[in-house]
């Protein structure tokens, strides 16, 4: 009885472990991981899975740098896939818990059917070989499933950010900035530093912010947004801040002289009409 001996027997039933892998998942609506989801996802499992075992039974062969090279490359398509199908990590490591009890069960058969005497160290060592493999393939798969998510949630928020900072043109060289909700000084900030970059893409000359839609505003957001008037005048862009509710008036009047000091219009035909009686 020999290393290879046992590795060459997982290799022959590495699509037997695969399938009972797949036999023991349940009905779970929702879930990844469900006997009762798609085609497609069945599909893609039992690829990865049969990736898993051929890993693992890489681990036991003696080149180690070669296993490690398996192991990056095994957990980076992995994690992706994880991340991209909003899988939580939990999840993942559980059924991969699955698999660790199948290699072992598979290990157990080759033990009882061979006909030799077992080395109790020889098990010793297959069984630390098995364990190390897998706490190397969580942890190399969690690092990469927290380096995905992280950047996944990044390219998120920049869309929520995009989406929650929309320029509308009305009219030739004239674009309206609607401002809705609360307004702190995260939120301020992005606009100070979002839409100057956006009005000069779009070549706006005249920009009105709109604050219809805003409910709440603190007094360092009134001064983010009068640095935002004086860089858009610096750039040229003429800008006006419209349709402020009543309560945030009360409440602006405590604001700084810069604040009070930029144009305040009633609607969008003023500046519609003040731009046609330049013409």
């Amino acid at each position: 009885m020999s290393t290879l001996a046992i590795s060459n027997y997982l290799k022959d039933h590495a699509h037997q472990i695969t399938e009972e892998w797949l036999n023991e998942r349940v009905k779970e609506p929702g879930s990844f991981y469900s006997n009762q989801a798609s085609p497609d996802v069945e599909k893609l499992l039992r690829k990865q899975h049969q990736h898993t075992i051929q890993l693992l039974i890489s681990s036991f062969d003696q080149n180690d740098f070669d296993f490690r090279e398996k192991l990056d490359e095994w957990a980076q398509t992995v994690a992706k896939s994880r991340v991209e199908h909003r899988i939580a990590i939990h999840e993942v490591i559980k059924f991969l818990g699955k698999t660790r009890t199948l290699f072992w069960e598979y290990m157990k058969q080759y033990i009882d059917q061979t006909n030799e005497d077992v080395c109790k160290h020889l098990v010793s060592e297959w069984s630390e070989m098995l364990n190390s493999g897998f706490e190397l393939m969580i942890v190399k798969f969690s690092e990469y499933y927290h380096e995905f998510n992280e950047k996944r949630l990044t390219e998120h928020q920049a869309l929520i950010k995009l989406l929650e900072i929309p320029l509308i043109k009305i009219c030739d060289k004239i674009s309206v900035l609607p401002v809705i909700g609360v307004i702190n000084s995260e939120r301020g900030l992005s606009l100070l530093n979002d839409i100057p970059m956006k009005c000069s893409e779009n070549m706006v000359e005249s920009l009105i912010i709109d604050l219809s839609g805003v409910i709440e505003i603190e007094e360092v957001v009134a001064f983010q947004l009068t640095q935002l008037v004086q860089v858009l005048n610096l750039m040229g862009i003429e800008s006006f801040i419209s349709g402020i509710r009543p309560e945030v008036a009360r409440k602006a009047i405590s604001f700084g002289e810069e604040f009070h000091a930029i144009s305040k219009i009633s609607s969008v035909q003023e500046v519609i009409g003040k731009k046609n009686n330049q013409m």
